[in-house]
């Protein structure tokens, strides 16, 4: 009875440990078919995060010429004014509106940008990712705006580089320094323009008065 309880307990014992042989065996060769794929996804996101770094290097040096290396043809982007363009040359043009037109003109630009978790990776060819912004603008007027933003971008794979396909960014319309500023501004229009009221008002009246005078005398 020990004798066969024994060899019943070595039977038992030799058929686990070739279950946890196999086991570990399958996962070893899962392992090594999955990792030719994980290091490919690792060097998309590698080349994605590289792709948001040179655009916000191009804002940042005022180098729009590199749109046309990083952006797919054809593309939609959505600027912080929410101006939405579909050719490169036109969103070259716009940019550099802002730092020559004569109104709110722009000297420099500053942003960072961060996305908010890895981009999510559909069929190997294309990827979507969102996150956030600072931005810093200075005027040429001597004012200067920090500014928070969001973005969402769509990228897609043209060969063996990652490129811009649609991108859209914006910020918060009811909380953002520029309306602070603006609404200031308005305060102040509207205080200067009661006191300029009251002093014509006063004028008018002076000058009234001291015509009716003699009159009356």
């Amino acid at each position: 009875m020990t004798a066969r309880t024994i060899h019943h307990g070595r039977f038992t014992m030799k058929g686990f440990v070739l279950a946890v042989a196999f086991s570990l065996a399958s996962v070893g060769a899962a392992s090594a078919q999955n990792a030719p794929q994980a290091a490919a996804q690792a060097a998309d996101h590698d080349a994605l995060r590289k792709l948001k770094d040179d655009i916000v290097n191009a804002v940042n040096t005022r180098n729009l010429d590199t749109m046309d290396r990083v952006m797919h043809k054809p593309f939609m982007a959505t600027v912080i004014t929410q101006d939405s363009f579909t050719e490169a040359d036109k969103l070259k043009a716009y940019f550099n509106d802002l730092f020559n037109r004569n109104i709110l003109r722009i000297s420099r630009i500053t942003m960072q940008a961060d996305a908010d978790e890895l981009a999510q990776i559909y069929t190997g060819t294309y990827a979507i990712a969102r996150g956030g912004t600072r931005e810093r603008y200075e005027m040429a007027d001597g004012r200067n705006f920090d500014m928070q933003g969001r973005w969402t971008a769509v990228a897609m794979k043209d060969g063996a580089a990652w490129k811009i396909l649609a991108i859209h960014t914006g910020t918060n319309f009811l909380d953002n320094p520029v309306l602070t500023a603006a609404a200031k501004s308005d305060v102040y229009f509207g205080a200067g323009g009661l006191a300029i009221g009251a002093v014509v008002g006063f004028l008018v009246g002076f000058f009234v008065f001291r015509r009716r005078r003699p009159q009356a005398a």
